[in-house]
C-alpha cells in the first residue's frame, strides 16, 4: 500500500460520513489533481518540473515522492469510488414516468377470465 503507514494504524479505524454528491465532487477533484500531477511530474519532456515537484515535497517535509503521491491519490480515488458504489447500490431508481411496476400490474387474462376445468361451467 502506498499510503504512508502510521504507528498503530493497522488497529485504528476511522469513519466519515459524506453525502453522495460531496463524495462524487471530492472524487472528481482528486482525479483532476491526479491527472495534473501526473502530467507535470511524469512528463519526460519536462524533467525540470519533476525535479521541482520533488524539491517542493522535500521542503514541505512530505514523506511522499511525486510517484508515491500519485499512487496514494489513486488508492484514495479507488476507495471513494467503491464507497460511493456500495452506498448507492441498494437504492433503486424510480421507474420512468408511465411505466408499470410489477407489484401493481396484473397479467392479462383471456377474454371471459381464466377458467380451469373445475370452474369452467362445462358439464
Amino acid at each position: 500500500m502506498s499510503l504512508i503507514p502510521q504507528p498503530g494504524s493497522d488497529y485504528q479505524l476511522t469513519g466519515i460520513t459524506l453525502d453522495a454528491g460531496n463524495a462524487r465532487d471530492i472524487t472528481l477533484m482528486l482525479t483532476d489533481l491526479h491527472g495534473l500531477l501526473a502530467d507535470l511530474c511524469l512528463d519526460p519532456a519536462r524533467p525540470q518540473t519533476a525535479a521541482l515537484a520533488q524539491a517542493i515535497l522535500r521542503d514541505c517535509d512530505s514523506p511522499y515522492t511525486p510517484q508515491a503521491l500519485l499512487s496514494a491519490l489513486d488508492q484514495v480515488i479507488t476507495q471513494l469510488t467503491y464507497a460511493i458504489r456500495d452506498a448507492l447500490s441498494p437504492i433503486k431508481p424510480p421507474p420512468p414516468p408511465g411505466a408499470r411496476s410489477k407489484e401493481n400490474h396484473r397479467p392479462a387474462t383471456a377474454p371471459g377470465g381464466a377458467q380451469s376445468e373445475e370452474n369452467s361451467g362445462a358439464t
